[in-house]
């Protein structure tokens, strides 16, 4: 009989040593969500590029399209880079989305109401010690004057920059090469 308990006894200490691995997996998993959960909020919310847009009173933010990329001077015409964007929109419909910048060249293509386009660069020196810019804030603010419309684009932040353009006409982008036009 102390056979038949000895063996009770082993069984029950097994299953509660694998049910205490089992235990410790679920925490390993719930502890690794936690810090995959936390590490994404982090990135969404801390040194992230912003982008304010503002109008004068004749224009509409929800007509404002803005790509963010890398667009090769070498292209043919502006009417290609219409046509495709950049890598990745980062405002439309009066939203801006999340975007990172890079060392080096980094290209808006600025489009109202697909009947105005202009286009900036961005450039953030290299960083030697770590690569990664600080974040910026991307002030872009549109005024209509006459029949033109002009964007100042000011850049806060480490690398802050300030522009100021006339806006050209979407019909014209194949006469245009980075928004001027081509001379033969």
């Amino acid at each position: 009989m102390t056979d038949c308990v000895d063996m009770r006894d082993s069984g029950q200490a097994m299953k509660k040593h694998y049910q205490d691995k089992k235990m410790n997996r679920k925490r390993i998993m719930k502890f690794g969500l936690i810090a995959l959960i936390f590490s994404t909020l982090l990135d969404c919310f801390l040194d992230q590029n912003r982008i304010n847009v503002t109008t004068d009173s004749s224009l509409s933010t929800d007509k404002i399209r803005i790509d963010q990329g890398f667009y090769s001077i070498s292209e043919s015409s502006d009417e290609d880079l219409l046509k495709i964007g950049l890598d990745k929109v980062v405002y439309s419909d009066s939203k801006a989305k999340q975007f990172e910048t890079i060392c080096g060249e980094n290209d808006f293509l600025v489009v109202y109401d697909n009947e105005f386009y202009t286009i900036f660069r961005h450039f953030i020196p290299n960083d030697f010690y770590d690569g990664i810019p600080e974040p910026h804030t991307y002030n872009f603010d549109f005024k209509k004057i006459g029949d033109r419309i002009n964007l100042t684009l000011n850049i806060e932040g480490q690398d802050g920059e300030k522009f100021e353009r006339v806006m050209t006409k979407v019909a014209d982008a194949k006469k245009n090469i980075w928004g001027r036009q081509i001379k033969k």
